[in-house]
């Protein structure tokens, strides 16, 4: 409940107020991105709703007025130097079309109301123009991503400039799990884990725009691998058991070997080494641990002790009939080969006897009436047979 004290003074307040404040003026801060238009408003409270202010404008720098526009009426000008983005909406609204970082500062609004006393007030604002640029792309690296102690993930700077100024974002998958203002920014992982793994990228950013590193993977996983070892074992004698091609990540492994339950302390090592029982049907049972900081992987393996190697018996089996089949080829292709020899001779030992029978038939017919000798039949170019013919008249005898 207010006192007759309070409700008087008031009403003086009020009433001084209104006879020494024509007008009031206020200006709303402004955040705009480059490129985007800016609107400043300037809300004029007039003492009487007939007034028309004069509304007037200007770029305050370093405490210095410069003039932007005057308007009156929704009539006015802009300044030259301001007229190619800068206008004016109903008398009270500042518009900066295309705004460049360089726009940002203090505007001031000023309204006048003529025959009101006092007739002048003013009131200031802030733009401020928010920005990005990046010269270069910002880059990730990993000084090793097989080791286990220490991984540093490092994003390299590029030219890399705003306002706000940017954040230095560090992601794995998709979660920020590193934030700072300045480049290089970098990241140590003490003790690798399987956690670890994922996809790590970089990224600068702030509320007007971004750029991204490229992507690197860290691959964290216990051990895979094979083992080579002997079907069985000869009683009494060493075998030996091999880890093979292990794919780990980080590489850094230990092994553990057992034998019948035993851990064996001085075996730690890829391979293992052990001598079999005497007893033949003993059978021996060997385990293989392979850790790293991810996890481990065991295999166990079960080697009987017999009188002879199964190995060793498949060995010989397999050889017999590798050296049986290749006889058996050598065989047949040597067969094929003195079938053709064979043929060939019988083909020319006919045609040889043919030409010589051709030959003395021809020899005999010419040589009817006329006295042809040896030497006659043995020089006739055509032939290349030979008659063995003594030479004569054809009416003695000759020889054959």
């Amino acid at each position: 409940m207010l006192s007759k004290q309070d409700i008087y003074l008031h009403l003086f307040l009020l009433c001084f107020l209104r006879k020494y404040v024509a007008v009031t003026v206020t200006v709303d801060d402004v955040d705009v991105a480059e490129g985007s238009e800016a609107r400043i408003t300037c809300n004029i409270v007039p003492a009487s709703s007939g007034a028309v202010p004069v509304v007037t404008w200007y770029n305050v720098t370093n405490a210095a007025n410069d003039l932007i526009a005057n308007y009156q009426g929704g009539f006015g000008l802009v300044e030259p130097g301001y007229s190619e983005r800068f206008s004016v909406e109903n008398d009270i609204t500042l518009v900066i079309t295309n705004t460049h970082r360089s726009d940002s500062g203090t505007y001031q609004c000023s309204a006048n109301l003529v025959g009101d006393s006092p007739s002048v007030d003013d009131d200031i604002c802030t733009l401020t123009v928010n920005y990005f640029s990046s010269g270069n792309v910002i880059t990730i690296n990993v000084n090793s991503n097989t080791t286990a102690y220490n991984v540093i993930i490092t994003c390299f700077p590029g030219t890399v400039d705003g306002n706000p100024v940017p954040d230095i974002n560090l992601y794995k998958d998709t979660t920020i799990i590193n934030t700072q203002k300045t480049l290089p920014l970098t990241y140590t992982i003490a003790t690798v884990s399987d956690d670890d793994s994922g996809d790590y990228r970089c990224e600068a950013s702030n509320s007007v725009g971004s750029v991204t590193s490229n992507t690197i993977t860290l691959d964290y996983y216990k051990p895979r691998y094979e083992t080579t070892e002997p079907d069985t074992l000869k009683p009494g004698k060493i075998g030996m058991i091999a880890v093979e091609n292990v794919e780990v990540n980080p590489e850094r492994v230990t092994y553990i070997w057992s034998i019948d339950g035993v851990v064996d302390p001085n075996a730690n090592s890829a391979s293992f080494t052990f001598t079999g029982s005497m007893v033949v049907g003993t059978v021996h049972t060997i385990s293989v641990n392979v850790t790293n900081l991810i996890g481990s992987t065991s295999k166990t393996i079960r080697i009987a002790v017999s009188e002879r190697s199964n190995s060793n018996t498949g060995l010989i089996i397999g050889m017999l009939f590798v050296g049986i089949f290749i006889g058996a080829v050598g065989l047949y292709i040597g067969q094929i080969i003195h079938n053709k020899i064979r043929k060939k001779s019988l083909s020319e030992k006919q045609n040889t006897d043919k030409r010589k029978q051709d030959t003395y038939m021809d020899y005999v017919g010419e040589s009817r009436g006329q006295n042809q000798t040896y030497q006659d039949l043995q020089h006739r170019v055509e032939e290349s047979a030979y008659v063995n013919v003594k030479a004569g008249n054809k009416n003695k005898k000759g020889k054959m």
